[in-house]
């Protein structure tokens, strides 16, 4: 059954991929099924999960399938836009025109300029050598067509792949959809190089970091514990509601305040490091072995906050 048909029930057959006698073996399917979350643009309304569900309802009344509905959570992502486009116009004698102008600009010659070459004033963007001249800014879909398109190859190999991960959720909300600015990606950059420096210490003279890190075994302090207890509290609130976004703020105000500290307690950094872990994976497995960790941070088990960090003591009114 070839085109459609497959992708309508495949999540069934990754529960069971090498049953060569039945669909999904009723024991496998009953344990993985349903599908928890299904995050997809919203173009698959119809052409995907409409037909999954009528193929998924199909399979539960011949007793396929042990439930009427073959997805839990829908989430339908945001598009990323292309970098913001700066459009000018020209009449026939060449010379500028405003895009807030009186006159038609259909007559016009459309121009695109560099974003070197123009101001923002207020919430115009203008022409840096006459600002008088407002230009029209706007993001498209990005395409190859309109020649757009990033090659995140180009990204991981300038900043690192944690970087583009991480400025991907820094964006915003993931159900938004939001423009890409390759300069946006150095805020992230420079915050996961502040971390890697805030447990592993500064560059030696020729740019190599020493061995280990800067961390001590001493008990930490209630303040400590309490910064620490309020980013766990947030970041994992943040993950549940996919608030990327606003889970990373609350990491980096975790960091603004650990280099305020006299001391990082192996214990509060190691918690760290695993709440840093599934927006940095490489970063935070490089940190938890420098931490004398033997085995993978994946077999750990994620921190939870305990609510007894997370009252406020002093009140300032």
């Amino acid at each position: 059954m070839p085109q459609w048909a497959g992708s309508c029930w495949y999540y069934l057959r990754f529960m069971d991929p090498k049953n060569s006698s039945t669909l999904v073996d009723k024991a496998k399917e009953s344990y993985w099924g349903p599908v928890d979350i299904y995050v997809g643009g919203a173009e698959h309304s119809v052409l995907h999960l409409l037909y999954a569900r009528f193929w998924h309802k199909v399979l539960y009344d011949i007793g396929v399938v042990s439930t009427k509905e073959p997805f839990k959570c829908l989430i339908n992502q945001g598009l990323i836009l292309g970098e913001v486009e700066y459009t000018a116009y020209r009449d026939n004698e060449g010379k500028w025109v405003s895009a807030d102008s009186d006159s038609s600009l259909s007559d016009c010659i459309q121009e695109k300029v560099p974003a070197d070459k123009i101001t923002k004033v207020g919430d115009n963007y203008v022409l840096k050598d006459d600002p008088n001249i407002r230009l029209n800014a706007r993001a498209y879909k990005m395409s190859k067509s309109r020649g757009n398109v990033i090659n995140p190859d180009d990204v991981v190999s300038e900043y690192g792949a944690d970087s583009l991960r991480l400025y991907e959720m820094f964006m915003g909300p993931l159900r938004d959809s939001k423009t890409w600015s390759t300069g946006g990606i150095e805020g992230v950059h420079r915050f996961l190089g502040r971390t890697w420096r805030l447990v592993v210490g500064a560059p030696l003279p020729d740019g190599s970091y020493k061995d280990g890190t800067m961390v001590t075994d001493v008990e930490p302090t209630f303040e400590q514990l309490r910064v620490l207890h309020k980013c766990m509290a947030r970041v994992s609130e943040e993950i549940q509601e996919t608030r990327f976004n606003t889970a990373i703020s609350a990491m980096m105000e975790f960091v603004n305040a650990a280099y305020k500290w006299d001391t990082q307690p192996k214990s509060v950094i190691d918690s760290f490091v695993l709440l840093l872990s599934p927006f940095a994976p490489h970063l935070a497995e490089e940190l938890w072995f420098r931490l004398g960790h033997a085995q993978s941070l994946a077999h750990e088990q994620f921190p939870e906050a305990k609510n007894e960090y997370l009252k406020e003591s002093e009140i300032v009114l």
